[in-house]
């Protein structure tokens, strides 16, 4: 009965994993194959006769259709940006609140719900907003939001990690003479390390996925990958091939940033989560 039970687990785990890696094996092939395959019918699961163009297509441009590439170095200006003041300003604020136990749990609370307010409540005042400002299609606006935007998931999932930290180091660290900032640069952040992997891995795909208001405060001059797939497009349809292309190559930053994170990510997703109720 146990080898059953332990068989039937894994047939349940390889179908969730068959059904949650399908879309992306499906987006591959369709980037990969020229236009008569994609809208042949039925569709085939297998893989045919295979090509570049699509890669090649959104990788150019054409003179309908800009290339991909500027809007890719946008993304990664934007999200790279704000996830660096978002995880700077979330380490420190959940290293006052843990330590300091600023507001309690009242505060903690209220930070998290902020993340909770859907973009499409705000996007229409922080259009009118941005204009005023003269932030709209900037890089500063779109930082400025986005950091923001992500900075109360930040200040959450550091402060499960500060919680869990010994105070027993940091009060060593004082007894040796060390000054609040010296203990915080030289104990704390070494220790955070994981933590602060975890908080720069779900921030920065937050900022990187992000459409609405990329799609609302962004314009010619700033644009971000996001608002590139939708103008993928002729008169007649969708460029189908050439925005699975796109979604591929969009997707290939997100991946190479959780790589290089990846020696902090699993101890990082373990060690926090012990945080006190």
């Amino acid at each position: 009965m146990g080898g059953q039970g332990r068989w039937g687990a894994r047939a349940a785990i390889a179908v969730s994993l068959g059904l949650a890696l399908f879309p992306v094996y499906w987006i591959t092939l369709t980037a990969f194959r020229p236009r008569n395959e994609i809208f042949r019918a039925p569709p085939a699961l297998l893989p045919g006769p295979l090509t570049l163009e699509n890669i090649r297509t959104v990788w150019f441009g054409t003179s309908t259709n800009p290339a991909v590439l500027p809007f890719l170095l946008d993304s990664l200006l934007v999200a790279g940006a704000s996830t660096l003041i978002a995880v700077a300003l979330g380490v420190m604020a959940a290293y006052a609140i843990g330590r300091r136990r600023t507001g309690g749990g009242v505060l903690s609370m209220w930070i998290l719900s902020q993340r909770f307010m859907p973009a499409v409540a705000i996007v229409v005042p922080l259009f009118v907003l941005f204009s005023g400002l003269r932030l709209h299609d900037t890089y500063a606006g779109l930082i400025a939001i986005y950091a923001a935007m992500n900075l109360p998931l930040a200040v959450w999932l550091m402060l499960g990690y500060v919680e869990g930290l010994p105070r027993e180091l940091e009060e060593a660290a004082a007894v040796d003479g060390a000054s609040p900032a010296r203990t915080f640069v030289s104990v704390v952040l070494p220790l955070l390390r994981p933590g602060i992997a975890v908080a720069s891995m779900f921030v920065f795909i937050g900022a990187w996925n992000e459409y609405l208001l990329a799609y609302q405060l962004a314009g010619d001059e700033v644009a971000p990958v996001t608002v590139y797939l939708p103008r993928l497009r002729t008169a007649i349809a969708p460029l189908y091939g050439e925005i699975a292309a796109a979604s591929l190559l969009s997707v290939l930053p997100s991946l190479l940033f959780a790589g290089i994170l990846q020696r902090h990510l699993l101890r990082g997703l373990t060690f926090g989560g012990g945080r006190e109720s």
